[in-house]
């Protein structure tokens, strides 16, 4: 995975520089140590030279969006005029993060008075933050001392989350057939998807213009039957006949979202067997292409796709998952799905079996499966509602399976373990109204995924004990 790349952009008052021009060398150095401390924090940071007036502020952004950063962190290295930088900070697109903090960590009556300028930047930090709110500019703020407080580990998770919303406000999905008829929680008019949170989809053509399995090379073929090799186990009836006939529709799923730039795909199941193009389901690129970065939901459900993508930027081993049934003897919640999850997700070498497939037309395919791997996750959730869209977050875990877990072992599956009772769970999920479809993300909490929702300038539900 790519570094989250952010931009620092050191903030300051032209006066100083006629005024009180010694100033200049330490407060410049304040802005390296805090860009060398985000660095170590595993981000890539991108930094602007100081800037003083409006017109420095505009370069410097435009900058940063060329360059690609993923969110905007401001620095008040003194007082700043808001007027100098709201307007341009207003107006990109860039999640923004305000750190709010100086270079003393003591400022008591034992310090030199000179020691006010280099330390009265959180006034200008709150210039700057009434005229964002007055502009309608969502930000983040975090404030603490660089070095004895968690402020930078806050702004570093911040970074992740802004990462995630410049992901997903910026997805192209690929949807294979329309969304399973009767399944309305996450349907909503692709208008509204775009307009809302910037996700184009992009519908399969299903007339040959794309690519076809037939047209797969041999030669590609037997590469992906070599790598299949090294990291599936693979059951004595997988043949390769059956093998091949499914990895020609996975990859020709495959070339269309390299060729198409999709950041993410949905199949609805029933569409396999329907048309040339997928004479059955492409389960095995579901889950290598999660493992790629690449998001996936079923059923046809572009917004949850788009939203597993934008989770993969940030938390490479994020899978799509199901709800499936309660466990009210042991406090856990199943959860599953046909034969699409993350590779990354699995506890173990995933095994490949032929599925049988009974719900269309298509022939049994090639499937690959496993158990969810154990550790700290948070259940995450973009619902769509009255207004809108909210998200909602739960942290729990997932439990810990033996290697054979007896009718299950040929499935996808795990339990997991929210932090709170599971009846209160599912009532605070369905209140909040989320929907069947869902991210297991491994590695992020509920806190920290709870920004994407500021960035996103939407409503958050954390469920929690």
């Amino acid at each position: 995975m790519e570094p989250i790349r952010i931009a620092l952009l050191p903030m300051y008052v032209a006066l100083y520089d006629t005024s009180s021009p010694h100033m200049r060398p330490e407060i410049e150095a304040f802005a390296q140590r805090i860009a060398g401390s985000l660095q170590t924090r595993g981000l890539e940071v991108l930094s602007a030279p100081v800037c003083r007036l409006q017109e420095e502020f505009a370069q410097a952004i435009r900058t940063f969006e060329q360059s690609g950063a993923e969110a905007i962190v401001t620095l008040h290295l003194a007082y700043s005029p808001s007027l100098e930088s709201a307007k341009p900070l207003s107006q990109t697109e860039l999640p923004l993060i305000v750190l709010d903090t100086t270079p003393d960590y003591l400022f008591d009556t034992t310090v030199s008075s000179d020691r006010l300028m280099y330390n009265h930047g959180i006034h200008g930090v709150q210039d700057m933050c009434n005229l964002l709110v007055r502009n309608g500019k969502p930000f983040a703020i975090f404030a603490g001392h660089a070095e004895h407080s968690d402020v930078l580990d806050r702004v570093a998770a911040a970074a992740r989350a802004a990462a995630i919303w410049t992901r997903l406000s910026h997805a192209r999905v690929g949807l294979i057939g329309e969304p399973f008829k009767g399944m309305g929680d996450f349907q909503v008019p692709e208008s509204l998807l775009q307009e809302r949170l910037g996700i184009t989809v992009l519908h399969h053509p299903m007339d040959g213009s794309a690519p076809r399995p037939e047209d797969i090379d041999p030669q590609e073929l037997e590469a992906e039957y070599n790598l299949d090799s090294q990291r599936v186990d693979m059951g004595p009836e997988i043949s390769r006949e059956t093998y091949d006939a499914t990895e020609r529709v996975a990859l020709s799923v495959r070339h269309w979202i390299e060729r198409e730039n999709l950041t993410a795909f949905s199949m609805n199941f029933e569409e396999a067997g329907r048309h040339g193009s997928f004479p059955t389901m492409p389960f095995s690129e579901a889950c290598k292409a999660m493992s790629r970065g690449v998001g996936y939901a079923g059923e046809g459900d572009a917004l949850t796709a788009a939203f597993v993508s934008a989770l993969l930027r940030a938390h490479p081993d994020t899978t799509f998952a199901e709800m499936f049934c309660p466990n009210w003897s042991g406090n856990t919640i199943f959860f599953s799905h046909m034969g699409e999850f993350n590779l990354n997700a699995c506890d173990g070498r995933p095994h490949m079996i032929v599925k049988d497939f009974c719900f269309g037309d298509g022939f049994n395919p090639t499937s690959i499966l496993g158990h969810f791997k154990p550790g700290a996750v948070c259940f995450a959730n973009l619902a769509p509602v009255a207004d809108g869209f909210r998200l909602i977050l739960a942290d729990g875990e997932m439990v810990k399976l033996a290697e054979r877990i007896g009718s299950f072992e040929d499935s996808v599956s795990g339990w997991f373990r929210p932090n709170l009772p599971i009846a209160q769970f599912l009532e605070a999920y369905s209140r909040a109204g989320g929907t069947h479809h869902g991210a297991l993300v491994y590695g992020a909490t509920a806190d920290e995924l709870r920004n994407l929702a500021v960035f996103a300038n939407m409503e958050c539900a954390v469920i929690q004990g």
